[in-house]
C-alpha cells in the first residue's frame, strides 16, 4: 500500500514546490541538528555526519545541503520515470518527519527552560 503511493507520487512531475522543500527541510534538519547537539538535547544519528560534524560544522552543513542538491541536479539527466524521483520524495517525506521530530524536541527543551 505504501509502496504504491510512494511510486504514484513519484510518477507524478516533481514541482517546484516538492524541490524547495527538501532543500529547506535538509537545511531545516542540519540547523537543527546543530542546535541540538550544542545544547546537548539531541545526538546525530547518522555515523558518517557525527564524525563530519566533529571534525568541521562547515563541513556537516555542506554535506547536509549538498546531497540534497545533488540529488536535484540528476533530475534534468534522467527520465520523469527514474528512481531519482522516487529518492526525491522519500528524502522529502524523511526530512519532513525529522523536522517533526525536531520541533517536537525543540518543543520539550524550552517547556524545561521556562519557569
Amino acid at each position: 500500500m505504501l509502496t504504491r503511493i510512494i511510486f504514484s507520487f513519484a510518477s507524478m512531475r516533481l514541482g517546484k514546490s516538492a524541490r524547495i522543500w527538501l532543500v529547506i527541510l535538509s537545511f531545516f534538519d542540519a540547523m537543527a541538528t546543530d542546535a541540538g547537539i550544542r545544547m546537548h538535547a539531541v545526538r546525530e544519528a547518522n555515523p558518517f555526519a557525527k564524525l563530519l560534524y566533529e571534525t568541521n560544522v562547515f563541513v556537516f552543513y555542506s554535506y547536509k545541503i549538498i546531497l540534497p542538491l545533488i540529488l536535484l541536479s540528476l533530475l534534468r539527466y534522467v527520465s520523469k520515470q527514474s528512481f531519482i524521483h522516487i529518492w526525491i520524495i522519500l528524502g522529502t517525506i524523511t526530512y519532513g518527519a525529522v523536522a517533526i521530530y525536531h520541533i517536537g524536541w525543540m518543543s520539550y527543551v524550552m517547556a524545561q527552560v521556562r519557569p
